[in-house]
Order: structure tokens, then sequence, then C-alpha cells
């Protein structure tokens, strides 16, 4: 399985062009979108980045970032696109989980969740999983990670993430949110995957092999633009 991983568009319609033409032309098999399709609260510009991304013939499975209207968390009914946030998706012999939104924090944007609130939903999806392999899709990264490191050192992901993964070991954990910490980590097994804001030309590369072994590369758009 081969899949093009992006996060953070913030509204910007050519990085979701760029997406899409990536995903039609060197064959993957879908586009994973962890959170921040609109630049603030805007369902129409989230309903626009999604019907861009449509344009690659392959099938898009998203969550909703702490910048998307709450509104996000429901499925817009757009053809081709797969609303994860707290659902379980079988695509391709694997399952796909997801939980959208990010922690509370100081600027109070419109879609935050407490530990508590992150722990309840992935606790939720737990019997979806068991002792399957699967892949975890979040906005906020876990914490403690290359994910959610800030320039100046400080890790602010999220404990009830982390938790999770270490328990539940998913084969993959795709996440966005913190913006300077693009990075291809691990905890245990899994491997974390932030791959940059497609706002300034990042995604990522992800294969699965047999036996769900996880290779993965950072990578940077064709067409930049600020």
């Amino acid at each position: 399985m081969k899949l093009l991983a992006i996060s953070d568009v913030h509204g910007r319609s050519w990085a979701a062009s760029e997406a899409a033409l990536l995903a039609s032309k060197e064959n993957f098999d879908a586009i994973i979108l962890s959170g921040d399709l609109s630049p603030y609260m805007s369902l129409e510009t989230a309903r626009e980045i999604l019907e861009i991304l449509v344009e690659s013939g392959v099938p898009i499975f998203y969550v909703p970032g702490n910048m998307d209207d709450p509104k996000l968390t429901s499925n817009l009914n757009i053809k081709g696109t797969h609303n994860l946030h707290r659902k379980c998706i079988e695509f391709k012999e694997v399952k796909i989980i997801g939980v959208g939104g990010g922690l509370v924090g100081p600027f109070k944007t419109p879609l935050e969740y407490s530990e508590e609130e992150f722990s309840k939903m992935l606790n939720e999806l737990s019997s979806k999983i068991s002792n399957e392999k699967f892949i975890l899709v979040t906005h906020n990264p876990p914490f403690k990670t290359l994910a959610d490191k800030l320039d100046w050192g400080e890790h602010v992901g999220s404990i009830s993430i982390r938790k999770f993964i270490e328990k539940q070991k998913p084969i993959l954990n795709v996440c966005g949110h913190i913006h300077e910490a693009r990075c291809i980590d691990r905890i245990g097994e899994t491997i974390i995957v932030n791959p940059g804001p497609a706002m300034r030309g990042y995604y990522a590369e992800i294969i699965i092999e047999e036996e769900c072994q996880v290779l993965a590369k950072l990578m940077r758009m064709p067409k930049i633009e600020y």
C-alpha cells in the first residue's frame, strides 16, 4: 500500500491540487490528511480542499484539526472522502482509525479536547482494532517525540495519544499540528510521521509492505508557493 500523507493545508488550494496530481501520477493508493484543512473554522474551505483532493481519483481519509470547524467532525458526504474522526474503516486489509482536534491550549482554537476526552475517544475505538494491524490518524501528535517538539525544545503533544500507541501498537501514526516538527520517528514498533505543513509544500510518502513493514520518506511538492 502506498500512501500520500499531508497535514495543515490551511486552505491553500494550490497545495491540495499538487497533492491530488502527485497521488494520481505516482500511483498512490490513498491520501491521508491529518487535519487543519481550513485557515480558521471555514467549513466551506474544508469542503473545497476535499473536493480538490478527490480529483486524484484515490480515496481520501481525513480527520479535522484544531483550526477546523467542529462541524467537520461529521461526514460532509463528499464521494471518495472518508471522515476518520472517532471511526474505524478497513482499507486494503488494514484498519484505519482516527481522532481529530488538538489539545486544549492558550489560543482557544475551534476544535480542542482535554487529555481525558482524547483518552475516552481512543478507548472507544480499542474494541474495533483488537489484535489487528491498524493505522492511527491524529491531528495532535503524541507526547515526547520529534513530532511534537517546538523550536525551543518543549514537547506539547498528547500524553493520552502516546499511551494509546504504547498499549495498542499501531503500525503507523500520521499526525500534524506542530508545523516545525516535520519528522519520522517511532514509539516502540510504531512509526510516527508528521509530514509537515502542506501549506509550505511538504508531504510524506509512506509504503506499507508485506507483514506490515512501514517505510516512510519526507518529501516536498514540485510546485512551491507561500
